[in-house]
């Protein structure tokens, strides 16, 4: 399960600073610094655009935002679960992928069009 700053730590690398990515997604530098030292969650349309950018599940990135302030043991379950079924999800998806790969890539045997195989047209008949 990954935190909001891992989010955030992502986005910097892409954008090339922390003040960039802070401009990109529409929020202050110093709210971004704060949500990344775990002192403050981001707002719900932040976390969409931050998701967006880093190409992650914008749940996944709700969830981590809301469990960096949440101090309820039943709503942090719930936060929680956002990450099991993504990943299950996630984990789905590759498997069937996997399947379908191995599948088409599976050795056949070829023909070969310049080898004929002469064909013996003769009917052998037996008898008691």
């Amino acid at each position: 399960m990954m935190e909001l700053k891992d989010y955030i730590e992502i986005g910097v690398e892409k954008a090339g600073a922390q003040i960039e990515l802070a401009k990109r997604i529409g929020i202050l530098d110093v709210n971004l610094r704060m949500a990344k030292a775990g002192k403050r969650g981001l707002p719900v349309d932040v976390c969409i655009l931050l998701a967006d950018y880093v190409k992650v599940d914008r749940l996944e990135v709700i969830a981590a935002s809301n469990l960096v302030t949440e101090k309820d043991e039943r709503r942090r379950r719930i936060f929680e679960s956002c990450f099991k079924k993504s990943n299950s999800a996630a984990a789905s998806i590759t498997m069937a992928l996997l399947v379908t790969i191995i599948l088409t890539l599976a050795p056949t045997k070829h023909a070969d069009a310049g080898y004929q195989i002469p064909v013996n047209d003769t009917l052998y008949i037996m008898r008691n």
